[in-house]
């Protein structure tokens, strides 16, 4: 019996709502999801996991509607959300405590990047695009949803992310942007530009994801394949743009 794993494989990059879309497609159950996570987002929400096809494959595409008219509004204005009050958040949940580790060590590793990158401390990093209510969602979710495959272990391959610029609160910044090549730097995983491809494919949390769980780089990982799941994104780059990620167990050649 081998390790059980997932192998997360981001050819067109990878955000949280990909990730999240992709656990579901493995067979995370939605309402499941859900229901745990009622138990850290406060106000009213839903989780849209639509079928999805692109180029003949098929996967799911996830929205987070925000439906509370409070919970709205702070997802639209709030711009003091700090990594100190969200990780009161996750440890003052119900969750359990893999699913609150797991959280808290995506959201970790993004602080320390943003803190880098903007020349601040860790704890009094402002989250904005991440702190809002649906990225809180994603990576919140995400560590539900690996919690419940009780996976051992985590192995990517190479992501991919576009170049040029982008626009973002901070003003115009390079893709790919400052907090992602930040994690990039210690996470042992490299980062292949698509010069053909003009926009952010990998986000902060995306890449988070992959860091904050301590995802080993192997390309020529030996896999055998319990179920496969597809994860679009919003972007049209005129690429796939899903994350597949595999369940399965970790084949060693030796054991043949």
């Amino acid at each position: 019996m081998g390790e059980k794993i997932l192998y997360i494989e981001a050819p067109d990059g990878i955000s949280g709502d990909m990730t999240l879309g992709a656990l579901i497609d493995l067979g995370v159950g939605v309402r499941v999801i859900k229901s745990e996570l009622d138990k850290i987002i406060p106000g009213e929400f839903s989780l849209d996991a639509r079928p999805f096809e692109r180029n003949g494959i098929h996967g799911i595409n996830l929205d987070v509607i925000v439906t509370d008219p409070a919970t709205a509004s702070e997802h639209s204005t709030h711009d003091h959300r700090h990594y100190s009050d969200i990780k009161e958040m996750i440890a003052n949940s119900g969750l359990t405590v893999r699913a609150k580790e797991y959280a808290l060590a995506i959201f970790g590793v993004i602080a320390e990047a943003e803190a880098a990158v903007h020349n601040t401390e860790k704890e009094k990093v402002a989250f904005h695009e991440v702190g809002a209510t649906d990225s809180i969602i994603d990576i919140v979710g995400t560590a539900i949803a690996i919690d419940i495959l009780d996976v051992t272990g985590f192995y990517c391959s190479a992501p991919r992310d576009g170049s040029g610029t982008i626009a973002c609160r901070h003003g115009v910044i390079p893709v790919p942007v400052p907090a992602v090549m930040k994690m990039a730097e210690s996470a042992g995983v490299p980062i292949i530009i698509e010069g053909e491809v003009p926009t952010e494919m990998i986000t902060p949390t995306g890449f988070g994801i992959i860091k904050g769980l301590g995802a080993e780089f192997n390309p020529h990982l030996g896999i055998l394949p319990e179920k496969t799941g597809y994860g679009f994104g919003k972007r049209d780059t005129g690429r796939l743009g899903a994350v597949r990620l595999t369940l399965g167990e970790k084949y060693e050649e030796e054991n043949r």
